[in-house]
């Protein structure tokens, strides 16, 4: 008499792999999910960082008599500088100070305050919301950098 025994998996041991797979993945998840959040969190303040060095860099092409039209409070910009209000991931404040610290120089300060959504998981596809618990906030998280400013004289 032979007998004819089938290999392969059955429902049951699928189950349990399934079971396995899920437990694991459910584990993994919170440590994906912070890695992603500190890699944007630095991207965000590295980009931070370069849209105050590129205001800074504009205003090296501008006339000394003209730098007090590039002050702005509160501008929404996206990743580039441009302005994007209402969907500005920061906001851009710059301040140009004339006659200080000492005469003839003017002082160009730069803020920039980092909308801290991005940190709630997946924000990319739903920025920026706009209510509930995941609304789009900034904080006090910012980068800023300051310039002096001299008029030459011929």
């Amino acid at each position: 008499m032979a007998t004819h025994r089938k290999s392969g998996m059955t429902m049951l041991e699928l189950a349990i792999a399934m079971g396995l797979l899920v437990i694991i993945m459910t584990a993994a998840f919170p440590l994906v999910d912070a890695m992603v959040s500190r890699f944007q969190m630095a991207r965000d303040h590295y980009v931070a960082a370069s849209l105050c060095q590129g205001r800074i860099e504009r205003a090296r092409a501008v006339p000394y008599s003209d730098l007090g039209l590039l002050a702005e409070s509160d501008m929404l910009v996206d990743d580039f500088g441009n302005p994007a209000s209402p969907n500005g991931r920061f906001r851009r404040t710059t301040a140009v100070t004339r006659d200080s610290p000492g005469e003839g120089l003017t002082t160009m300060s730069v803020r920039v305050d980092i909308c801290i959504c991005s940190r709630w998981g997946w924000r990319k596809v739903l920025h920026p919301i706009k209510s509930g618990t995941r609304i789009c906030r900034f904080t006090e998280e910012h980068e800023q950098m300051a310039f002096m400013f001299t008029e030459y004289l011929k």
